[in-house]
């Protein structure tokens, strides 16, 4: 008798032997809905669609007859070794090739120190004995152009650093000074010449 009760496997008896999918389901269908609605977002959210809320803290600047002077930036970043960027400022065009080598910014500087010769000039709001030049300059920089080359360029334009001493920064000297303080920068895309 011990011996036959052995073979017996007690059963333990189920309400519902089956599983319920539904919630699963459930879940994956919302998954699969948050990465449609994120996705579709994503796309339409570029910087074109964007608009900038108006600002609070600044003046409107009206340049009433003031000069405009516009540096063009084309950047080469995908063939050449060092990576060239030209700037264009008037007539005058300069290659930056590379890193180290400055000779673009010191024809750049060149032609606004003629700029900033000719233009009529107003003294400097903050008290500074700098006589500011009421000239704007509006930097255009296409998407290939690099990022450092923008920045040391605004460097040039407001007179911090030394073109002909290895982009050192510039021993101030206010009376000798020649800076460029209304700036503009706009971004184009790179076949807009």
């Amino acid at each position: 008798m011990s011996g036959g009760s052995n073979n017996r496997r007690a059963k333990i008896p189920h309400a519902d032997a089956e599983i319920d999918l539904v919630p699963m389901i459930d879940c994956v269908f919302l998954i699969l809905l948050f990465f449609m609605l994120c996705g579709h977002i994503s796309t339409e959210a570029r910087t074109e669609q964007i608009t900038v809320p108006p600002t609070k803290t600044a003046a409107k600047f009206i340049d009433g007859g003031w000069k405009r002077q516009i540096i063009n930036v084309f950047g080469n970043t995908q063939s050449g070794n060092p990576p060239r960027n030209s700037i264009k400022i008037g007539t005058k065009s300069f290659d930056a090739m590379g890193i180290n080598d400055y000779t673009a910014y010191q024809g750049l500087r060149a032609v606004l120190d003629k700029v900033y010769d000719s233009a009529e000039k107003y003294k400097d709001p903050k008290g500074t004995p700098l006589m500011l030049p009421k000239v704007i300059i509006e930097i255009r920089a296409d998407a290939d152009t690099e990022y450092r080359v923008v920045q040391e360029i605004q460097q040039v334009v407001s007179d911090s650093i030394d073109p002909s001493d290895k982009m050192q920064p510039k021993k101030v000297d206010l009376a000798t000074m020649r800076p460029f303080v209304n700036i503009d920068f706009t971004t184009r895309n790179p076949n807009d010449k």
